[in-house]
């Protein structure tokens, strides 16, 4: 018996669909317009593009309330001063782990 290959879910309007996304959490503005437009073209519906909007902004959110959760632990009254890693290619190690991977 041959198998059978499910269908390719990643179609044009999938993929503008993640490009909105995308823009939304890279606060790109000429990126969102450009795929806003693509994806209204390609007849991928308002509702649709609201909700990849939505779900990028809360996995923003996320991340953006955790950051500011650390950094609140970190400023608090005797707590232990982490060391310095390096950030936006101040790092001279330059390991995988640094911001911006500089």
């Amino acid at each position: 018996m041959g198998r059978t290959l499910p269908v390719a879910l990643f179609t044009p309007q999938v993929a503008e669909l993640v490009a909105i996304g995308a823009a939304i959490a890279s606060n790109c503005e000429p990126c969102f317009k450009h795929h806003f437009d693509a994806a209204y073209k390609l007849g991928v519906s308002t509702e649709d593009m609201l909700q990849a909007v939505n779900l990028a902004q809360q996995v923003k959110d996320s991340a953006a309330r955790a950051v500011h959760e650390l950094a609140l632990r970190m400023l608090e009254p005797g707590a232990a001063v982490a060391a310095a890693a390096g950030c936006c290619g101040q790092n001279t190690a330059k390991t995988a782990t640094s911001c911006c991977n500089s």
